[in-house]
C-alpha cells in the first residue's frame, strides 16, 4: 500500500480515480525493479499475485470508470437531444409563425426584415403621407384608413346632397335661362330686322354718294388734266415763236394762246404753198434736161442751213477719236447713225460748214450716246460744246427711205440701190418701196443716161413710171427730195469712196439702242 502512495505516483489531470494509468505504470516498474532486487521465487510469486490483484483491481475501477462516463455521455446526448428537438420546435413554430405574419402582411416568405423595413417606410412616406403617428405599424394604420374611409364616406354624402341640390337647381336656373335665352333671340331677331333695313338704307345712300363722288371725282380729273394739257398747249404754243417769221414775231407775243395758234396757222399755210410751189418747181426741175437743171441751179441761191441742233458734244477723245454726245432723246436713235458736227456760235449754219463727220457707236443714257470720228478737219478740230445735227434721225421717229430712178454711185455700170440701202439700214433706218406721210426722204437718182442712144437694160417703163408717181406723192405730202450726192453727204460719204471702196457699208444691220 506503501506503493500506492508513494510520492512517485501521480492521478492523472483528466481522471477522477485515484489510480491513473501513469501511476500504475510507475508502480509497475517499482514492482519489476523490487523483483529484479529480490532473488527469492516465493518473494517474486507473491509480487506477480499482488501485481495480478492490483492489475485486476485496476481494470475494474478502468473499467467502471469508462462506463460511469459513456453512461454520463449517454445521458447527456439524451439530454441535448431532446433540448435540440425543443429548439427545432420552437424554430419551425417561429418559422410558421413568421411565414404567417409575412402572409398577413403581403410578403413573400423568403423575403428579409430589413427589406421588409425598407419597403414598409417607403410606403408609409408615399401612399399614406398623411399618417401622422410615430409608429408606422400596419395595426394603427388600419385603424386611421378606417377612420379615413369614414371620412370619405361622410365627405361623399355630403356632396352627394350638395350635388343633387345644385341639379335641382341648375334644372330651374336651365329653365329660366331658357327662357331668357328665346327672349333674347326673339330682340335680337328684331334688332337685325331693324339693323339690317338700316344697313341696307345706309349702302343705298353710300353708293350713291360713291357713284357722285366717283363723277365728281371723273370730272375733277378730266378738268384737271384739261387744264395741263391747256397749260401744255400753252407752252407749247408759245414755242412756237422761232419758227415765224421774223415780221410776225411781235404780233405772235403780243397775242394770247388762240391769236398765236392762229399766228401758226397762218404761218404754216403760207408755209404749205411755199413749199407744194418749190416741189412743183423741183419736180418739174428734176424732169427738165440736165443742161436746164445746171443753168437753174446756178442761178438759185443757195440756202442749205440745218434747222437747228439735235445735241451737242459733251467730251472728245483725242486718243481714240471718241466723243460722248449729249442729245434730245436716245428713242430711235440707232448704232450706224451719222451726224455733223458744226461751230456752235451759228445756231443755223450751212451744212457745208460742218467741222467733222461722226458716227454713232453705243447708247449709254436716255440722253447720252457714244460717237466715233469718221472724218474731220485738221485746222478746225472738234471742241467740247460743239452742236451736232442730222437728217437722218428725229427723236422718237424711225428714218424712211424711197429710192427711185437709176441709182448708180460707183463706175461699174451697175445700180447701186442695194448698198445705198444698206447704208440707210446701219445708220439704223429702212428703206421702203413707196412714199407715205412717214416717209423721211425720196432719194431721187433721176433717169439713167443714154449710152449710145439706147437706156440700160435693166432700166424699164415700170420703173420710169414708178419714177414720176412717187415724185408726185412726194410733192403732195411735202417729203423732202434730195439727189444722191446730197443723201451720200448726209451719210458722211461721197461718190469717190465708192470708187476706191473704202467706206463701202459692211451689211450689217444695227440694233436699236436698249434692245
Amino acid at each position: 500500500m506503501g506503493l500506492w502512495t508513494s510520492a512517485d505516483s501521480d492521478v492523472d489531470s483528466h481522471d477522477c480515480s485515484p489510480v491513473g494509468p501513469r501511476g500504475a505504470a510507475d508502480f509497475l516498474g517499482g514492482i519489476v525493479q523490487m523483483a529484479a532486487n529480490r532473488a527469492s521465487a516465493t518473494q517474486s510469486l507473491t509480487i506477480a499475485l499482488i501485481v495480478f490483484v492490483m492489475l485486476t483491481f485496476i481494470l475494474a475501477v478502468t473499467t467502471y470508470l469508462f462506463f460511469k462516463k459513456s453512461s454520463d455521455a449517454d445521458l447527456a446526448t439524451v439530454a441535448a437531444t431532446a433540448e435540440a428537438s425543443k429548439a427545432r420546435s420552437d424554430m419551425q413554430k417561429s418559422q410558421d409563425d413568421r411565414s404567417k405574419l409575412l402572409n398577413i402582411l403581403g410578403f413573400p416568405e423568403d423575403k428579409a426584415v430589413a427589406d421588409i423595413e425598407t419597403e414598409t417606410a417607403d410606403a408609409f412616406q408615399k401612399k399614406y403621407g398623411d399618417y401622422r403617428d410615430d409608429a408606422k405599424v400596419y395595426t394603427k394604420l388600419s385603424d386611421w384608413l378606417l377612420g379615413a374611409v369614414h371620412s370619405k364616406d361622410e365627405a361623399l354624402k355630403t356632396l352627394q346632397a350638395e350635388k343633387l341640390a345644385m341639379e335641382t337647381g341648375k334644372d330651374k336656373a336651365l329653365d329660366d335661362a331658357r327662357r331668357r335665352q328665346n327672349e333674347l333671340e326673339q330682340l335680337l331677331k328684331k334688332q337685325e330686322a331693324d339693323a339690317e333695313a338700316e344697313r341696307s338704307e345706309f349702302n343705298k345712300g353710300r353708293e350713291q354718294k360713291e357713284e357722285l363722288t366717283a363723277r365728281l371725282q371723273a370730272d375733277i380729273k378730266k378738268a384737271n388734266e384739261a387744264s395741263d394739257r391747256m397749260n401744255l398747249l400753252i407752252e407749247e404754243i408759245a414755242k412756237g415763236e422761232p419758227l415765224l417769221a421774223v415780221d410776225r414775231q411781235p404780233k405772235f407775243k403780243a397775242q394770247k394762246a388762240e391769236g398765236q395758234v392762229a399766228q401758226l396757222f397762218e404761218e404754216l399755210r403760207d408755209r404749205e404753198r411755199m413749199l407744194a410751189r418749190q416741189n412743183e418747181i423741183l419736180a418739174d426741175l428734176r424732169v427738165a434736161d440736165k443742161g436746164l437743171q445746171d443753168t437753174v441751179l446756178a442761178a438759185t441761191p443757195k440756202d442749205d442751213r440745218i434747222d437747228g441742233f439735235d445735241g451737242s458734244v459733251v467730251s472728245v477723245n483725242e486718243v481714240d477719236e471718241t466723243l460722248v454726245l449729249d442729245v434730245q432723246s436716245t428713242q430711235g436713235l440707232r448704232t450706224g447713225t451719222v451726224f455733223n458736227v458744226f461751230n456752235p456760235n451759228d445756231p443755223r449754219p450751212q451744212i457745208g460748214s460742218k467741222k467733222a463727220v461722226v458716227e454713232i457707236q453705243a447708247i449709254e443714257g436716255p440722253n447720252v450716246a457714244r460717237a466715233r470720228v469718221r472724218h474731220q478737219s485738221l485746222r478746225d478740230p472738234i471742241l467740247a460744246g460743239d452742236g451736232v445735227a442730222t437728217s437722218l434721225w428725229s427723236p422718237g421717229r424711225g428714218f424712211e427711205a424711197v429710192f427711185v430712178g437709176y441709182v448708180q454711185v460707183d463706175r461699174d455700170g451697175q445700180q447701186d440701190i442695194d448698198d445705198l440701202s444698206r447704208l440707210v439700214e446701219r445708220g439704223g433706218g429702212r428703206v421702203e418701196p413707196s412714199v407715205t406721210p412717214l416717209t423721211t426722204l425720196l432719194v431721187d437718182a433721176g433717169p439713167p443716161r443714154l449710152a449710145g442712144g439706147e437706156r440700160p437694160t435693166a432700166w424699164r417703163p415700170a420703173d420710169e413710171t414708178r419714177r414720176e408717181r412717187m415724185l408726185k406723192e412726194a410733192k403732195r405730202l411735202g417729203i423732202r427730195v434730195v439727189g444722191v450726192d446730197t443723201f451720200l453727204d448726209m451719210m458722211g460719204l461721197d461718190r469717190a469712196s465708192f470708187d476706191t471702196n473704202r467706206l463701202r457699208p459692211a451689211g450689217r444691220t444695227p440694233t436699236p439702242a436698249g434692245s
